[in-house]
């Protein structure tokens, strides 16, 4: 399956359960700062609703994730949506100091959180050192995912990914100690 050969890229990485929560805060976190900046620029518009380059940059990841997994990718559309319309009303409606602002601090929230939780508790470099489009482009879908494994959803694909880890030899030795 391709969603699992390439979650489990992502997974070799992620395999500490705290540092999984951490990137359940910084990966959206790092996301709406993306479509913050990026709903600056209108491409056009549809009546009154403008079609900004963080629509378009959305709507093409969200047609990728659909090729992986369509219940995974229903549930980014509903989060990407969300993460959007709030980014377009703060764009709309704030000041530009105070949108970079926002940028700012959340960037530095959301990269920090993720770099400690990777550096503290996988004791490993993050993804993005090996693959930035899987770290930047793949990494919201796969972050859906831990959140329906850890909820214990979609058992037979997480166990898909854990066989690719394993078979890659990248299944590392806590994971083995997770309760499923």
């Amino acid at each position: 399956m391709r969603f699992a050969k390439e979650m489990a890229f992502y997974s070799a990485y992620h395999q500490e359960k705290r540092n999984i929560w951490i990137h359940v805060f910084g990966v959206p976190t790092i996301t709406f700062t993306l479509f913050l900046i990026t709903t600056r620029w209108e491409l056009f518009r549809i009546g009154d609703l403008p079609i900004t380059f963080a629509t378009a940059f959305a709507g093409a990841i969200l047609l990728y994730y659909f090729t992986l997994d369509i219940l995974f990718a229903l549930v980014s559309t509903v989060v990407f949506g969300a993460l959007l319309v709030i980014a377009h009303k703060i764009t709309f409606t704030m000041a530009p100091s105070t949108v970079w602002t926002i940028f700012g601090v959340a960037q530095v929230l959301g990269w920090g959180a993720q770099f400690y939780g990777h550096f503290i508790f996988e004791k490993d470099r993050p993804a993005l050192f090996d693959n930035l489009f899987q770290a930047v482009v793949s990494a919201p879908i796969f972050v859906v995912a831990d959140v329906f494994f850890e909820l214990g959803f979609r058992k037979d694909l997480e166990a898909e990914v854990k066989k690719v880890l394993i078979e890659r030899g990248k299944l590392k030795t806590f994971q083995t100690a997770k309760a499923h």
